[in-house]
């Protein structure tokens, strides 16, 4: 285990979604976020899974942690909104 700082990235989830029921007749649904990522100066579109729509996190920007691992000999990262944390944005100050 490693005592290095936890990765993180900003998640913009947009509320769009889509679902259906696979051909193994398993309920699925995807849904779209934007990818605040470093040393990019646009956030990039992706789509990330959920098992049913329920379980879409509520549209907004979202702390997620990068999951990092090696599968198959191959170093992989992910990203779940669903364990992110919602981020607060603070209210615009009225100029008096």
């Amino acid at each position: 285990m490693s005592n290095a700082p936890a990765m993180v990235i900003r998640v913009e989830v947009t509320g769009r979604s889509r679902s259906g029921i696979s051909a193994k007749q398993k309920e699925y649904c995807m849904y779209e976020g934007f990818v605040h990522m470093p040393n990019c100066p646009y956030p990039q579109k992706a789509s990330f899974y959920a098992e049913n729509v329920s379980q879409v996190p509520q549209p907004g920007m979202w702390e997620c942690d990068i999951i990092a691992d090696v599968r198959d000999g191959r170093l992989q990262f992910e990203v779940d909104p669903r364990q992110g944390r919602k981020l607060v944005q603070a209210p615009k100050q009225s100029a008096a």
